[in-house]
Formats: C-alpha cells, sequence, structure tokens
C-alpha cells in the first residue's frame, strides 16, 4: 500500500478524479494566484448524510500563511445550493494542504458543482518545526501518530486523508491529535484512527497541519 504524507512540497503524479467548476479568488496579501490547485475530488461519505468537496493545494506564495475557503454547491441548473467555509491557520511556504466543503446531502438535493474562493494571509504560526507524524495499517484503518518534540503547547496537529483505489477516490477522514481539546502539550505523543470506514484502498494521500498556541502566550 502506497503512503504519501505531505509537511512540504513534493511531486504527486495523480490524475484527477472528478475536476469541478473553475475556483474564484479574492484580493489577499499574499496573493492567492500562487496557491496551486493540484486536485479536486466529490466524495460522497459512507453513510450518505454528507458529500465532500476536497481540494488538494500547494502553497506557492514564499510565506507561512493562514488560508480561508468558501465553497458553494449548485444543482445541475447552476442554481446555489449551499455555502460552507474551510480555514487552515498555518501553511508553510512549499507545503501541500487540504481544504474541503461539507455537504449535508437534505441541504444540498441535486448537487452537480462546486465553486470555491480563497483569502489568504500571511502568518507566523507555523509550528511544523516541532512535530513528527506517522501512519501505520491497523486492520483496516490508519492509526495516525504524532509527537510535539518542543517544550512548549501548540494547537492539535490536523490530520486529513484522501483514500484512493486504482487511482480513484473512495473516501475522505479528519481527525486531530491532541491531549485534551486542541491542546497538544509539549514533549507529548499521541494517534487516531483513520479511514475505520473506508472499505477497500490501495494508496492514500495525507496531509497536516500545526500551529502555535497564540491563546497560552507561547508564540
Amino acid at each position: 500500500m502506497k503512503k504519501r504524507i505531505f509537511s512540504i512540497l513534493a511531486a504527486m503524479g495523480i490524475a484527477l478524479f472528478f475536476t469541478l467548476n473553475a475556483s474564484v479568488a479574492r484580493a489577499a496579501d499574499p496573493s492567492v494566484k500562487n496557491i496551486t490547485i493540484e486536485s479536486e475530488y466529490m466524495i460522497p461519505d459512507d453513510m450518505g448524510w454528507c458529500t465532500y468537496y476536497v481540494l488538494i493545494a500547494t502553497n506557492n506564495t514564499g510565506k507561512d500563511i493562514s488560508v480561508s475557503a468558501d465553497f458553494t454547491s449548485y444543482d445541475k441548473a447552476g442554481k446555489a445550493l449551499n455555502k460552507v467555509n474551510d480555514y487552515s491557520e498555518a501553511v508553510k511556504k512549499g507545503q501541500r494542504f487540504i481544504l474541503y466543503g461539507q455537504f449535508v446531502n437534505s441541504k444540498n438535493p441535486g448537487l452537480k458543482s462546486c465553486k470555491y474562493e480563497f483569502s489568504v494571509k500571511e502568518t507566523g504560526n507555523c509550528t511544523y518545526s516541532s512535530v513528527n507524524l506517522d501512519a501505520s495499517k491497523n486492520g483496516n484503518c490508519l492509526e495516525v501518530s504524532a509527537t510535539n518534540y518542543s517544550e512548549k503547547d501548540i494547537q492539535g496537529v490536523g490530520v486529513r486523508t484522501v483514500f484512493l483505489k486504482n487511482g480513484k477516490p473512495v473516501a475522505f477522514d479528519v481527525v486531530n491529535i491532541a491531549d485534551t481539546g486542541y491542546t497538544f502539550h509539549g514533549g507529548s505523543t499521541n494517534s487516531q484512527a483513520m479511514g475505520v470506514n473506508a472499505g477497500e484502498y490501495d494508496e492514500y494521500i495525507m496531509t497536516y497541519t500545526s500551529a502555535g498556541n497564540l491563546l497560552a502566550g507561547n508564540f
């Protein structure tokens, strides 16, 4: 089974499975023109409750940034159905990251396409040098383990994973690795299970984010 865990820019070489409508970029600093979209996926959950619209992107702005994305769903006739937001507080320069829109099926009848808007700002709150992440297969799921090697508390490590079979997405999962809530203490190691209901897959694409705990005055 192949795995791809990204915290820095790396070659991906994967074909698009479900490419939807073009994005719309809002003016920001640094420019969203340097956010490179690698892949776009439409992935239903295993319960029939929601559909995920997943973006895999790379921060080519040359700066560490925070990223916000508004996702809007549309039906076949082009009627807007629902709008949701996703946010990443810290994306290191050169880093690949995942943002997604989670659309509840009952609120999005006839969903056929999606558009998104990015807004980015420069940040000094990345803490990737403090964190190590690893993943290993445990039965049908992945056990994802993170360690905070610094002496300071940071925010929990946000892990996002697309599971693929023969190059096509079959599931999407998100976990936060922390000690309590969103606090990850200095020197701690914790783990979470991902893809419990992913079914059969032969590859996965995993990204993670790590930010300082500004409220605690640590950064």
